[in-house]
């Protein structure tokens, strides 16, 4: 009776998996196991610890198209109705940069020349009649970046025509929302200024 759980012990232990199967080592024991295993994996601690450092681990780029270029005669229309639009853009943000630069010079030689009391009416037209032209340029050229952008990546074969067509008409009512948002507030500011010179009289 007393060698029952002597014999039991045994084959509890002799059941067990060598993974469920308790070791028990020193600690030179332990880091020879250890250092034996990587030798065995062929990998060293290092490099699986910052994968980074590993010369093989490298970043790939995507080299060459990857989409099929429409070459139709409708998307070859399209692109360059595409092209001379944001041209047409180009040029009128140029026209619109040089209105407010004009609006703003002669508001500026009114207000120099007038000697009598209307210069501050002067001064918030040529503000008004400056602001709004350059907004719109500054906002013209803000939608054309993006614009180019889809447009290098559709001449690389990484866009469709139509996707590209999309993109630019996102961009084009964006840009439409954002004169909308202007003008309000140009009209607003007019407003509130010409009541502020009409109190003040």
């Amino acid at each position: 009776m007393q060698n029952q759980p002597f014999f039991s012990n045994i084959l509890i232990k002799s059941q067990l998996t060598p993974q469920e199967n308790p070791r028990f080592f020193s600690t030179s024991n332990a880091s020879s196991s250890s250092s034996s295993d990587q030798e065995k994996a062929g990998k060293p601690e290092s490099q699986s610890e910052y994968p980074s450092q590993n010369p093989a681990f490298k970043h790939q780029e995507i080299d060459g198209p990857t989409v099929e270029r429409d070459v139709s005669a409708l998307a070859n229309e399209t692109r360059e109705v595409l092209e001379t639009m944001m041209k047409t853009v180009y040029s009128l943000s140029k026209a619109l940069a040089g209105l407010g630069l004009i609006n703003l010079g002669l508001g500026a030689w009114i207000s120099y020349v007038t000697t009598a009391s209307p210069v501050v009416e002067v001064s918030v037209q040529s503000i008004l009649a400056f602001g709004l032209p350059f907004s719109l340029a500054f906002m013209l050229r803000r939608a054309l970046k993006p614009m180019y952008f889809f447009k290098k990546m559709e001449e690389q074969g990484r866009l469709q025509i139509l996707t590209l067509t999309l993109q630019v008409a996102k961009q084009l009512n964006l840009l439409f929302i954002r004169v909308r948002g202007v003008s309000y507030l140009c009209i607003a500011g007019a407003s509130v200024g010409l009541v502020y010179v009409a109190l003040a009289r």
